[in-house]
């Protein structure tokens, strides 16, 4: 049994934690589980006018979950 809090991490953490730690295979499935967790469409129709705002917040959200 592993005494790593892995939902501590952040996702970059996480990830430098798996490949320094490859054999951890809880950490693996951490990760994969948060990362298939989380949304990762953005669907925009091609006449809405809030297009480029609705792409710059999806972009905004990935980044805060990377650090």
């Amino acid at each position: 049994m592993n005494n790593v809090n892995y939902a501590a991490m952040s996702d970059r953490e996480l990830k430098r934690y798996i490949l320094t730690h490859r054999d951890d295979r809880e950490a693996f499935y951490a990760y994969i589980d948060r990362r298939h967790s989380r949304p990762r469409k953005v669907t925009v129709q091609l006449d809405d006018p809030d297009w480029q705002e609705k792409i710059i917040s999806a972009i905004r959200v990935q980044l805060k979950s990377v650090n």
